[in-house]
């Protein structure tokens, strides 16, 4: 890879957009449902408490994936649930994060005064829970490089355990220090409306738990549920005249990660999160740092290493319980950032929070993060 030549491009700052609504489904081991159906009630939901109705949309933009979904070009199903219908509408096959940020560029650049972005998860697969896990690490292999990749069987939780091994014997985490920090993160999110792990759990409980692949148990990984999640995003001027959430965002950054080969994804786990960061907090201008911060950290040992890189050590981090109370797969970008705005309501205006998101088809392999900042308008 070449330097750069000459001095980067000055950073233009981001016109806000604001956040006007945004609403989620239930979130279900499995939903008896298609994907349309999906979209169609989170859309619903999420423009009727922006005070919006459809023919006010000028762009739709949809997280969502043609083999999980069971059905070539299935975004030709969700288009006119997500409002897409004789307007600009298309599909990002990734996490809802970017979705988001394709949503408010357009926004943001004047294209459109009103945008909608929406994920939705709902795998066309029937069964067990272990029957739908083996469906995802089989797309998950399918996704990698198909000659040296696929017959070693790299999946997203084989590169999570190598990581999280490389931790535990380069640092002074254990097994134990990991399932203290899975227990907390479940217990924090217990209770909550959107949490699929209802109960407490102590490190105990963690340990107990199916063995996945050393470090790993089955409490220190997401914990997997179906749904969607739309955010409704508008111009300032159009944001005056809605009814709905007062937030908005004023930065916003994405990165990818680099091949199986290059090796730093284990090393250096948080390289493209910390690349999202910088770009976001750069456009978002100079601020107090974050009150709260919501990041996507498939096990606990990332979870030290995305903090540092997100620069959210002083915030209230995953109030929610982050994704080992909830991982709704490709819609998780947007859940991440819809917990933001719940934990925004009512803060100072200008307070700051953080949404973390990172697309696990290869795991922590070409990652593709996006990271948000929002604040309360």
């Amino acid at each position: 890879m070449h330097a750069p030549i000459g001095n980067p491009p000055a950073r233009r700052p981001v016109a806000p957009v604001h956040i006007v609504g945004a609403a989620a489904t239930a979130f279900l081991p499995e939903h008896d449902a298609m994907p349309d159906e999906l979209v169609f009630a989170a859309v619903h939901q999420a423009l009727r408490e922006a005070g919006l109705r459809q023919q006010d949309l000028g762009l739709s933009v949809t997280a969502s994936m043609d083999v999980l979904d069971a059905r070539s070009i299935s975004s030709g199903l969700t288009n006119a649930a997500a409002g897409g219908y004789l307007r600009d509408a298309f599909r990002i096959e990734g996490d809802a994060g970017l979705a988001v940020i394709a949503a408010a560029e357009a926004v943001a650049s004047g294209d459109v005064e009103v945008a909608v972005a929406v994920g939705v998860h709902n795998p066309e697969t029937t069964g067990t829970t272990r029957d739908r896990q083996a469906f995802l690490q089989q797309i998950s292999n399918l996704a990698f490089e198909p000659h040296v990749d696929r017959p070693v069987g790299m999946t997203a939780t084989a590169t999570y355990a190598l990581q999280a091994a490389h931790h535990v014997a380069t640092t002074e985490a254990d097994a134990e220090s990991l399932a203290r920090l899975a227990a907390a993160e479940i217990s924090r999110g217990s209770g909550r409306a959107r949490a699929v792990r209802g109960a407490p759990a102590t490190a105990a409980d963690v340990l107990a738990s199916a063995p996945v692949s050393w470090p790993l148990h089955e409490l220190m990984l997401p914990a997997e549920s179906t749904g969607a999640v739309a955010i409704v995003l508008a111009s300032p001027a159009r944001a005056g005249r809605c009814l709905g959430r007062d937030a908005r965002i004023t930065g916003l950054g994405h990165a990818t990660g680099r091949y199986t080969w290059a090796g730093d994804w284990i090393s250096d786990p948080a390289a493209p999160t910390r690349r999202a960061a910088a770009d976001a907090l750069a456009l978002a201008g100079p601020g107090d740092g974050a009150v709260v911060a919501e990041l996507s950290a498939p096990t606990p040992a990332l979870h030290a290493a995305y903090v540092d890189a997100l620069g959210c050590a002083d915030a209230v981090v995953n109030a929610s319980g982050g994704v080992l109370s909830n991982f709704p797969g490709l819609a998780n970008g947007a859940l991440r950032l819809l917990e933001v705005l719940d934990q925004l309501d009512g803060a100072a205006v200008g307070a700051r929070g953080l949404s973390h998101s990172v697309d696990s088809i290869t795991g922590l392999v070409s990652q593709d993060v996006s990271v948000l900042v929002v604040e309360a308008a």
